[in-house]
């Protein structure tokens, strides 16, 4: 077994720890020059050893205006500078001296030079370079991107929000750091997103959510937030991270394409789509009650549209649309089917003659006048009448027969006239 004092005195030992050593290391005398270099010396500065040998810590540094530098003070402090390669780059190193020993030098000299040790930082330093072009590339874009980018904690604090923050939403970076999103959410949407949460597989790593957020002023605006989850070794998530978009315009857009699917355009009344859908969760649900259908058509109104035009036409209709829902109320739902034919469904009628006084007082509203401008138009209403389930068990039976009502009614009142 070697003893620990006998390590330092075996032969060699000096030797191969200088030869091996990745950094590079040189001997340099008093004035700076190189009086020897180890292998990783050559390697760093793509000199040749008999080139080194030529050469002066100054020309290596690439620095003439510090030749009465002492080096083995300015380097007594590891020191990051620039050293030149033989192909004229610069590189990166850390530099430190260890000053010879006086008994080391066989002559008297006040200065018997130094070790100067060379780590080669290039690498270390284009890491650096790349990590702050890659930290100013992200402050740009979160600054300047249109969505909102933020990191939340497993316990679901904000640790960071993207200063477009404040011009989306009207709150400071600081304003929101710390809180939980759910203070800034929707209360009806934090249900929805505690579920989202709930459902995220043990190794799912993105999710998307939509809800709506607070704006500063109180407005709520529409967010599609795409989160990216970190996990420790455990699988457990530690950090998430979450890029969200403002789609308010996209939601508004398509909340008035699904209205507009479901509604008449000119009447703004549920249109046939939207009555066909309702009457038949009526009669799923409610399969033991009575109910009635009510077919209605205008009489007269082909008159006042061939003779005075579609504006006016137009603006008769709009009006008998709102006499019916103001007669109707809560107690059905009223419908324009197209042209001048509306449809009302009654629910749950208890009184046969309570609904033959309701189909009376329909009738009685649309025959009043109607005022557009300096004119007087006055329309009738063929009204075909049909219950569920005494005239048809199913949706179509039954507008079957309250449309064959309809035109008896119309033809009834031509017969009268």
């Amino acid at each position: 077994m070697i003893e620990n004092s006998d390590l330092f005195t075996r032969p060699g030992l000096f030797q191969s720890f200088y030869h091996r050593h990745p950094d590079g290391i040189c001997l340099v005398d008093a004035e700076g020059h190189v009086m020897d270099a180890n292998p990783s010396t050559t390697q760093i500065s793509g000199y040749t050893y008999e080139e080194l040998t030529q050469l002066s810590l100054r020309d290596l540094l690439g620095d003439p205006s510090s030749a009465n530098v002492a080096y083995e003070r300015e380097f007594a402090v590891p020191t990051k500078r620039l050293m030149r390669h033989k192909l004229g780059h610069a590189i990166h190193v850390r530099i430190a001296a260890i000053p010879l020993a006086p008994q080391l030098v066989p002559h008297e000299n006040s200065n018997p030079g130094a070790f100067i040790l060379f780590e080669d930082m290039t690498e270390e330093e284009e890491q650096r370079r790349r990590l702050l072009e890659n930290q100013q590339r992200f402050l740009f874009i979160s600054e300047e991107s249109e969505n909102i980018i933020s990191s939340f904690s497993a316990d679901g604090l904000f640790t960071y929000i993207s200063p477009s923050v404040q011009a989306l939403l009207g709150y400071a970076p600081e304003d929101v750091i710390g809180k939980k999103a759910a203070d800034f959410n929707h209360p009806d949407d934090n249900e929805e997103l505690q579920k989202f949460h709930l459902s995220i597989a043990p190794h799912q790593d993105t999710g998307r959510f939509t809800g709506r957020v607070r704006h500063k002023t109180g407005v709520y605006r529409w967010y599609e937030t795409t989160v990216r989850y970190i996990r420790d070794e455990a699988g457990n998530i530690v950090e998430a991270i979450g890029v969200g978009r403002d789609i308010t315009d996209r939601k508004q857009a398509e909340e008035t394409v699904s209205y507009l699917a479901y509604h008449d355009a000119l009447t703004d009344l549920p249109n046939r789509r939207m009555f066909l859908q309702h009457i038949g969760l009526v009669f799923k649900h409610a399969k033991q009650a009575r109910h009635g259908l009510l077919f209605i058509d205008l009489d007269g109104f082909k008159d006042v549209n061939d003779t005075f035009g579609h504006d006016m036409g137009d603006l008769l209709l709009i009006e008998v649309g709102k006499r019916l829902t103001q007669t109707v109320g809560d107690r059905g739902m009223v419908a324009r089917l197209g042209g001048d034919e509306f449809t009302i469904l009654q629910t749950d009628i208890d009184n046969m003659d309570d609904w033959a006084l309701f189909i009376e007082q329909i009738q009685h509203d649309v025959s009043k006048p109607v005022v557009i401008g300096d004119r007087t138009h006055t329309v009738y209403a063929s009204v075909g009448a049909a219950l569920y389930p005494i005239d048809g068990e199913s949706v179509e039976a039954l507008m079957r027969a309250a449309d064959v009502a309809m035109y008896h009614a119309k033809y009834q009142g031509k017969k009268q006239t």
